[in-house]
């Protein structure tokens, strides 16, 4: 049998153990050397020697690369020097360098020797394992009593004392252990950071406060160089220390690491560099550099910290040179010396087809034969796709319990030696299949999250369903591993690939086409992707995905588009004039968009299919439907009928049907998004769309991209000679350079664009406002370093349209730079054309300052900067609308006509110097109610508004004047129709100012054309209004006068006449509360002073519950008519009252006696009355509430209560 001729390395373990294996001569002598290894060798036994190599390194290197086996030939070179132990590394070094080997035999044939120092990576405190190391080292070397005292060995001491003198003492500390003290005095022994912690805090308690501190600034890496002098004299040059699995620290105690702890490795890594002939080295044993382990959330310092560890270590890496690894693989897989020249010539040829197949596919260097015969012929029986996968897999998934050398070295089943065991026929080879059963544990550990454990866990569903040794079953391990491998451009998954690996363990390869078509087809858990042709295993759902998909094709492809399904793809659809931008400072782009051919013939202006786009220009990709219509596509380019100066044709070269693909990826994306709730079917749609995507990709980059020659371009009829994009990016510039000559320069990519942020507009309508001011601020009144001083700059200062900013600011529609100027005089021009009759749209400015045809091509953002800074200079004389609406000119307003100037218009008047002086004398007539801020807006607004107010300001009976009232025994005086007019003009709330102060006014007053004469119009008007209140009142007082009068002179006052029938009442009369609240009259009589305006305005709301303010024509008669029945009323009691008996009772009436606020004796009296139901339903709720209140509260109370009711409604109500 095979496996009796052919067999592993006995002398080849396992794992290495540098501390255990450090005597173990068998580990030493089955060390295989590689030039990596010897390149690590070379370095670390140089620096010996010369000190400026460095003595501080950290070795890297993933699980499997050998780095223990490595650092113990090492350590055994420079401490054991039994040369002896190296005959097969010297060979190697003497082949590859002869000059390494007379050093490194001249070394070992020295007294020269290092003593070697392992350090474990499981503590977490590396101040305790370099303390444990060094002495675990001297104690193997019988040197323990060249070990310093440390305070943990002070520690200890005292404990003994203690026990040994101070028996209470002792007994309290070990009663406040909480751990036996045997243990714990081991783990003091054994430097444990945290016991010695635990004792340093005890101690105080122990002996009345005082600290525990032996060894003050008790250093270790002092510690190492008094323990190196001392060896000195014991024959030694030094100490080599190994952080073996350093690794494994980081990954467990990087976040937990001290400060100390950090800064003791610098301190270290700097003083080994400097130990000079009393050498310390030391190397740190890693899978992956530091900064890999360092984790975002650690604190700075702690991060600098490990950063500075890093930069202080020579970094040695050992790289993936795979072919070294298989001369190793080679050199652990012994044959029979006769058996194996035998079994060579009789399979020449299959090991020459091995070697010219995997030769052939990329998989063994063409030009290395060497090379070749080592995979193939010894590695053997690994087959070739197994040794290329066994590196590159220990690599990624491997940890200690296996690796590449424990797969050849174990006996484990599924290693190579069990293959040996069990081997049958006359040429076995172990395939990729077992490669995959014995890492198979490792592939299932892998993080859930992980690429590897999520294809391992398809494969394991996909496996299920397969015979276990069934020629599917290798199949599927395979294609996983060389997924997880993931060396594509060497070892692709495709058919090909497959059927080389597999084609000797079969006698027909059609056995494995038609394995590979099953498992495709019918079972549906291997996917054949079109854009590559790579095989993908996946999980089947049992559905019929392919039906599926057809289904949806012939239900949506009446209504589908081929461009349409790319134009939505995810690409980058646009084209940018790098070069054009970067000199204007400007992001101009070109849409790239596909059309098909029906498209393109059917278009006969190309200017107006363009006139609406957004972008600069346009790339046209033309989709053929035939290799024939290709060339009639190409004939009409060039013939000049589809020429345009903004338009780039891409035409195809050669015809290639995309329609099936993309109608088959819209389907398929339909599909998916109707089983989102279905994950495994999700994830089988999202198989056809990765690979479908692919495919249409790669058929846009045909048009994307010259370089992949799959393309033609055409520009105004003429063939573009691109070789790559960069050529088509000169081209877009040179378009962009002839379409935009008139474009200002603008160095602000955050204003200089179409769309803007909201902070953006915020910033930029500061400065709009500030240019709006009538007088510029310094500055512009901005400060700072802010957004909107930065627009400022760049869009006023750079451009020469603002100067002197920091003193008196100043504008200048003229700048230096003529693009800019010739902007500005197309904004100016647009205003003086905007004559007040007809005006402006803006949309016409917009479309001068961005279209092509005009070549400014200005973005949306800067527009509105721009007409401000014009405005400054024109506002006086100018009105905006929005649909005939006059607006105030303000930032908002700017900014809504950036984005719908079609809704503005703008007028211009025709000023002159009566204009002037109407709009001065206007704001003089109405200056109370001028807003100096909104003299800003216009130079008409603001008197409209004062205007407004005040119209807002007058009592509602003077806005409502028809007749001025001229007292009660006479006819009202009508008032001017003109003046009616001109009040309710201004009763609208939106009024055109323009339109109202140059139109209406005069229209209003019977002016057929503009004259200054108007203004003693409006002022006769405002005073007709003003006075209106202040006249009714004056006939009042007189019609009062004339109502109360009785023999008094004609000159006596209002408040004597008033005052004089008050004194002809009777008391009972003026005690009494008349049924129609006359009393309510009486009293304000009662209280008349000399201010006889304020009390006919009591007098009136008295009468009519109506303030003046609020009364109309109407309401002056019933005034009239009202006071006049009040005294009748009056009187007509107090005559009644002077002919009763007044000591008489009446039991009709009430009387009500109270003591008022002065002390005096108040009497009133009023007649009894019928209960109304609204008046039965108040005294049934006042007795209702009386009851329930029970005796909650008293009698006295309630009576109380009651009464200063009665009271206050005696003195007109409550």
């Amino acid at each position: 049998m095979i496996g009796e001729k052919i067999w592993v390395e006995k002398g080849f373990q396992t794992s290495i153990n540098i501390a255990y294996d450090l005597n173990n001569e068998n580990k030493v002598k089955s060390f295989i050397p590689t030039m990596s290894s010897i390149d690590v060798i070379e370095d670390v036994i140089l620096s010996t020697s010369v000190q400026e190599r460095g003595r501080a390194r950290i070795l890297i290197g993933a699980y499997g690369r050998g780095k223990s086996h490595i650092v113990l030939m090492l350590m055994s070179l420079l401490f054991k020097k039994d040369i002896t132990l190296f005959s097969v590394l010297l060979n190697k070094i003497r082949e590859q360098n002869p000059k390494l080997y007379g050093f490194v035999t001249d070394y070992i044939n020295s007294d020269k020797k290092l003593l070697p120092i392992i350090i474990s990576g499981s503590s977490t405190s590396i101040t305790q394992s370099f303390l444990s190391a060094l002495q675990t080292a001297l104690k193997n070397e019988n040197l323990t009593d060249l070990m310093p005292e440390t305070n943990f060995k002070a520690a200890v001491n005292t404990i003994e004392l203690w026990k040994d003198s101070y028996h209470d003492t002792y007994d309290k500390f070990v009663s406040e252990l909480n751990v036996p003290i045997n243990d714990f005095i081991v783990s003091l022994k054994e430097y444990d950071v945290s016991a010695y912690e635990k004792f340093d805090k005890l101690y105080p308690t122990l002996t009345s406060g005082s600290a525990f501190n032996p060894f003050i600034g008790f250093d270790v890496v002092e510690l190492y160089e008094k323990v190196v002098d001392k060896l000195k004299g014991k024959g030694f040059n030094g100490v080599y220390i190994i952080y073996d699995e350093f690794s494994k620290y980081l990954e467990s105690s990087i976040a937990n690491a001290t400060i100390s702890d950090i800064k003791l490795l610098q301190d270290f890594a700097e003083k080994c560099d400097r130990s000079g002939d009393k050498q310390m080295h030391l190397m740190l044993i890693s899978h992956k550099d530091i900064a890999n382990y360092i984790d975002k959330n650690l604190p700075k310092d702690k991060v600098d910290g490990w950063r500075g560890v890093s930069g202080r270590f020579k970094h040695i890496n050992l790289h993936n040179n795979f072919s070294q690894m298989y001369e190793i693989i080679s050199a652990v897989i012994r044959k029979d010396s006769d058996f194996w020249t035998d079994f060579c010539q009789k399979n020449e040829t299959r090991f020459n087809d091995l070697i010219e197949r995997f030769k052939a596919n990329g998989i063994l260097d063409k030009n290395d034969d060497a090379a070749a015969q080592t995979a193939v012929k010894g590695c053997y029986p690994l087959h070739p796709i197994s040794t290329f996968i066994l590196p590159r897999l220990s690599e990624k998934v491997a940890q200690n319990e296996r690796t590449l050398f424990t797969f050849l070295s174990s006996d484990n089943k599924h290693t190579l030696t069990a293959f040996l065991e069990n081997a049958k026929g006359d040429f076995p080879m172990l395939t990729p299949d077992y490669v995959y059963d014995y890492f198979e544990p490792l592939l299932r550990k892998e993080p859930y999250t992980s690429e590897i454990h999520k294809l391992y866990e398809t494969t394991s569903k996909v496996l299920q369903k397969l015979n276990e040794d069934s020629l599917a079953t290798k199949i599927i391990k395979t294609i996983s591993l060389i997924y997880i491998v993931e060396q594509f451009e060497k070892l692709p998954p495709i058919k090909d690939m497959i059927v080389d690996i597999f084609r000797d363990s079969v006698s027909d390869v059609k056995v494995i086409d038609d394995v590979l078509t099953e498992l495709i087809e019918k079972d549906c858990i291997v996917y054949l992707k079109r854009s590559n042709g790579y095989l993908k295993i996946k999980e089947s759902s049992g559905v019929d995905i392919s039906a599926e998909i057809q289904n949806v094709i012939e239900k949506t492809k009446q209504t589908l588009s081929v461009k349409d399904i790319l134009n939505k793809s995810s690409f980058d659809s646009y084209m940018y004039p790098t070069a054009y931008n970067d000199e204007m400072e400007i992001t101009r782009y070109f849409d790239f968009t596909f059309i098909d051919s029906t498209e393109f013939f059917s278009v006969t202006d190309w200017g107006r299919k363009i006139e609406n786009l957004s972008a600069d220009g346009v790339v046209y990709a033309i989709i053929p439907r035939s290799t024939e219509e290709i060339e009639q596509i190409r004939e009409n380019t060039k013939s000049g009928s589809s020429n345009h100066n903004r338009i780039i044709f891409v035409v195809p070269i050669r015809f290639i049907d995309i329609e099936k693909i993309a109608f088959e990826f819209n389907a398929v994306t339909i599909l998916k998004d109707q089983v989102s709730d279905d994950e495994l079917l999700s994830d089988e749609y999202d198989i056809y769309i990765e690979d479908l995507e692919e495919v249409i990709s790669r058929y846009i980059l045909s048009f994307t991209r010259p370089e992949t020659g799959e393309a033609e371009y055409f520009w105004n009829g003429v063939k573009q000679p691109f070789k790559r994009k960069a050529q088509i990016s000169a081209k877009l510039s040179d378009i962009c350079v002839a379409t935009y000559p008139n474009t200002p320069v603008i160095n602000n990519e955050s204003i200089n664009k179409d769309s803007l942020p909201t902070v953006a507009i915020n910033s930029r309508s500061k400065l709009i406002s500030a240019l709006l001011e009538n007088e510029l601020n310094v500055n512009l009144g901005l400060a700072g370093t802010g957004q909107d001083v930065s627009f400022m700059r760049s869009t006023l200062i750079q451009t020469g349209i603002l100067s002197n900013e920091q003193v008196k600011p100043v504008l200048t529609l003229t700048p230096e730079d003529r693009n800019m100027a010739n902007t500005l005089r197309e904004i100016q021009e647009f205003f003086n054309d905007a004559n007040a009759n007809e005006g402006q749209n803006f949309k016409d400015l917009y479309d001068r300052l961005i279209l092509p045809e005009f070549g400014y091509g200005m973005k949306k953002g800067v527009i509105p900067i721009y007409i401000a800074v014009v405005l400054h200079f024109f506002k006086k004389y100018l009105v905006i609308k929005n649909r005939n609406k006059e607006v105030k000119i303000t930032a908002d307003i700017l900014n809504s006509i950036n984005e719908n100037p079609k809704d503005f218009t703008a007028f211009m008047e025709d000023w002159n110097e009566d204009k002037s002086t109407y709009i001065d004398s206007l704001e003089d007539l109405f200056s109370d109610y001028v807003i100096s801020k909104e003299k800003d807006y216009n130079t008409f607004t603001y008197v409209v508004s004062a205007m407004s107010r005040w119209y807002m300001s007058l009592p509602k009976y003077a806005k409502d004047l028809k007749t001025i009232y001229k007292g009660k025994n006479s006819s009202p005086e009508r008032i001017h129709t003109a003046q009616v007019k001109f009040i309710g003009s201004l009763k609208q709330t939106d009024i055109n100012a323009r339109e109202y102060l140059f139109e209406k006014l005069f229209d209003i007053y019977g002016y057929k054309e503009f004259t200054i004469n108007i203004v003693d119009n409006i002022r006769s008007s405002k005073a007709t209004f003003d006075h209106a209140k202040n006249g009714l009142i004056k006939h009042l007082i007189n019609d009062v006068k004339d109502i109360f009068k009785s023999n008094q002179a004609d000159n006596a006052t209002l408040t004597s006449i008033i005052k004089d029938f008050i004194e002809r009442l009777r008391p009972t009369t003026l005690s009494y509360l008349f049924p129609n609240e006359e009393h309510k009259v009486l009293q304000l009589m009662s209280s008349i002073g000399n201010d006889e305006k304020t009390f006919i305005e009591r007098l009136a709301k008295s009468v009519t519950d109506l303030r003046i303010d609020d009364w109309t024509a109407d309401t002056i008669s019933q005034f009239i008519v009202q006071l006049e029945q009040i005294k009748k009323s009056i009187l007509e009691y107090d005559l009644t009252t002077a002919q009763v008996d007044n000591s008489a009772v009446n039991s009709n009436s009430y009387k009500v006696t109270f003591i008022g606020k002065d002390g005096k004796e108040v009497v009133k009296s009023f007649d009894k009355t019928t209960y109304s139901d609204r008046g039965k339903l108040l005294y049934n709720e006042i007795a209702t509430a009386l009851n329930e209140m029970g005796q909650s509260i008293s009698e006295q109370e309630k009576r109380q209560i009651l009464m200063e009711f009665i009271e206050k409604m005696c003195w007109g109500g409550i």
